[in-house]
Formats: C-alpha cells, structure tokens, sequence
C-alpha cells in the first residue's frame, strides 16, 4: 500500500472501525480563512460574499439575529449556531428588516492577519456575534461538505434548551462560554483560542447531522449504500491501484452497467471520474510534504506519465503541482476571493 492510502479517510478504510465516522469526522482539519467577533446594536447587517470551497459560520453570543441563506430564513437566539457549509453568499441582519452592509464596508479593527472586530452602531438593541470562514487542510472534504444541506444549525447551544440539552449540553455550553469570554474580553492569543473553540462547535454540528439524516444521494449515501460503501472504502485504501470499472464492479457485487448507473446517480459523477478525483486530492496533500517530488508523487498516486499526472492535477486543482506545492490552497479571505 502506497504513502496515499493513509492520507484519504474515509469509513473502514484499511482496518475495521468502532466508530464508522470517526475517520470523516477526522478530515475536517480546518484552517481560519477569516475569523472575527462583532458588536452590532440594531438596525445592522452584514452581506456576506460568495466564498466557493469555503465553510461560513456564524455564532450568536447574545441579542437576536437573522440569517437569510438562498431565501431560506433562520431567527437565531443566543447560543444559535449557523454553518453554511456551501460558502454561498448570504446575510446576517438584527431583524428582518435591517439593512446588509457589505462586509468589506464595516467599521472594523483588524487584530491579526485573519482575525477582525467589527462594529456597527446602529443605537438599539444590542448583539454579539462570533463570525468566520474556514478553509480545510484535506481537499477531499468537499465531497463531505457536498453531501450537507445549504444550512446546517445547532440550537440554543448556550441554554441547554433542545436537542443539545444530553449528554453533550455541559460540554457544548462550556465552549460557547468560553467563546463568548474571548468575545468580551480579548487578551494576546484570543484570535487562535476563538478559532479552536468554534472548530469543535463546527465538528459537533456536522456530527449530529451525520448521525441524524439519512440522505437519498452524495457521498455520505454511498458510503452507507451496502454495494457502493465498499467500493469507496477500497479506492480510498489504494487510490494508486490501477481500478478499472470491471474491477469496480466487482467490489460493488454488480454488473458492470448496474454499478455505473447506481454509482453515478447516487455519488453524482461517474466511477473512473471520482477515482481520478481521490488520486488527485492524495497527490494535494503529498505533495505538502518537504521532501515531496512532483514525479514521485505521481508515482506514489498511480500514474507511470509525470504530464500525465500534471494534466490531470490542473483539471483538479485549477493549479500545476508545483504552484501548489509553492502555496498551497487558500489561506486568507483575500486569497479565496482572488481565486
């Protein structure tokens, strides 16, 4: 088994697992794009840009808010936490009827390279908001994020009240207190302690989705499907193999038209498609390592052509492999947008 095969978790992948989605939950390795904490009285509004391939949350800490997400809407109270996993631009108001000011035009105080506090005084009510973006370290995530629906929330995470009122209620209240202590009381290293924090509230959220929805399609539904699952885990465990749809099939127990079909509807694209896919985002984070070669890279992903390889990569990735073994994906809000 190649260096790749550890590098793409994925359910059962290589070895037997008590917890089937320990290894998903695993590749949300996240990495700040922007991150900040706002005071806004009422009315305020933030209109929040499209940010492709970018996770965005937000985190109401006390007052009231409204997120309006593709002309879905969602009253947040305090402890509300939001996820729009899709990075679709959307906006985030007092009220309904507040204006959205664009977010490059708030009044804000920039206190680290990704880490910001924002202002508008609009003379009402008061609010308290922790707002980011995340990026995610494994390219392959966004096969997972895909799968999520177009907004995702945890309710009333700082009461207790709902859902999160278990097993889980002490822990998460404890983490939005101690978000909501940064918020109010900013010391050196409370960009970094903010940013943490919300990444568990983050894995939390995708986790109760996981355990909860059983969707009919994407990724998350073909590792649950009994043909297609294994299939997944097998390419994941040895994406350098040289898989052909005969040889898909044969994992999945189908006929080869049987399994195209039930793989193409079910996944959304077509099987050699997605083995390309897994190929090129092991390749993404093989080749972050110091000593990475672009051909031994190629090599370790299953492909004898270094142009080859390259030509693949770019359809990808959108950047030749050594652009990206240079910089890497995005790392700041500019740098997505630039993009």
């Amino acid at each position: 088994m190649s260096d790749a095969a550890a590098l793409l978790p994925v359910p059962g992948a290589g070895k037997p697992q008590a917890d089937p989605w320990a290894d998903v939950l695993g590749t949300l390795e996240m990495d700040a794009v922007f991150c900040s904490t706002g005071r806004f009285s009422e009315p305020w509004g933030i209109a929040m840009p499209a940010l492709p391939g970018v996770l965005m949350f937000h985190l109401l800490l006390d007052g009231r808010a409204v997120v309006d997400v593709e002309g879905g809407r969602h009253d947040l109270g305090p402890g509300d936490l939001v996820l729009v996993p899709h990075g679709a631009g959307h906006a985030i108001t007092g009220t309904a009827d507040d204006p959205a000011t664009g977010l490059w035009d708030v009044d804000r105080t920039v206190v680290a390279d990704r880490y910001e506090q924002l202002r508008i005084d609009g003379g009402g009510r008061p609010a308290t908001l922790v707002c980011g973006a995340v990026g995610f370290t494994d390219p392959g995530v966004g096969r997972l994020l895909a799968s999520l629906p177009p907004v995702l929330r945890a309710p009333d995470a700082a009461s207790g009240s709902g859902a999160d009122d278990g097993p889980d209620g002490g822990w998460l209240r404890a983490v939005v207190a101690a978000i909501d202590h940064e918020a109010h009381h900013p010391r050196p290293g409370t960009d970094v302690v903010t940013a943490r924090l919300a990444d568990v509230l983050l894995v939390h959220v995708v986790r109760r989705w996981l355990e909860a929805e059983e969707p009919a399609s994407g990724w998350v539904a073909a590792l649950r499907d009994p043909a297609l699952g294994p299939v997944l885990r097998a390419v994941h465990a040895e994406p350098q193999r040289p898989w052909t749809l005969e040889s898909l099939a044969a994992v999945a127990r189908l006929s080869r038209s049987a399994f195209a079909e039930r793989f193409a509807r079910t996944v959304g694209e077509p099987p050699m498609g997605y083995v390309a896919g897994c190929r090129m985002d092991a390749a993404a984070r093989l080749l972050r390592a110091p000593d990475a070669s672009v051909e031994r890279v190629a090599r370790q992903v299953g492909y004898d052509s270094v142009p080859g390889f390259h030509r693949a990569f770019v359809r990808r990735h959108g950047a030749t492999p050594g652009a990206w073994r240079s910089t890497g994906p995005a790392r700041s809000l500019a740098e997505v947008l630039a993009r």
